[in-house]
């Protein structure tokens, strides 16, 4: 029998919800969002932006290292001594460019920054390279340059 308010072909306004659903896909987004965080901390790469000639930026005191990047040669220059590592079958001399490294990590211990100085028609994953193998070397602390300022 129905009540004398209801009217027929009407729904009843008190309506139960399901929040599980919404529950669960809350759930499931909160985890995403923490492992692709995760996940953006792994592939960071942290470098600053020297440029001489701004106010407070001084060179660091001892020996300057410097990773001059070409499209076809990488310089590297160890307190003002230059050594050209050409590529080698299309592909950077990365074994040569680490030793390079090393080299001056064990002749100047206290150092842990390098600059690396590029031009515009150096691939991306070039440069990255170039940062990963001088962060491997023991330079944790990597700055980037405009090539323009520096003699290639």
């Amino acid at each position: 029998m129905t009540e004398p308010n209801d009217k027929p072909g009407r729904r009843s306004l008190s309506a139960e919800l399901n929040l599980v659903p919404y529950i669960d896909l809350l759930t499931c987004m909160v985890a995403f969002l923490l492992i692709t965080a995760v996940w953006a901390q792994l592939a960071q790469l942290k470098t600053s932006q020297r440029s001489p000639g701004i106010d407070g930026d001084e060179t660091p005191p001892g020996p300057k290292i410097e990773v001059l990047v070409e499209p076809n040669t990488i310089n590297v220059v160890i307190d003002n001594e230059r050594q050209a590592l050409p590529d080698k079958n299309g592909r950077p001399d990365d074994d040569g460019l680490v030793a390079l490294l090393k080299k001056a990590k064990g002749q100047f211990p206290d150092k842990d920054d390098v600059q690396i100085a590029s031009t515009d028609a150096v691939l991306f994953d070039r440069l990255t390279n170039v940062m990963d193998r001088a962060i491997a070397a023991g330079f944790p602390s990597v700055s980037l340059l405009p090539a323009r300022d520096h003699e290639l």
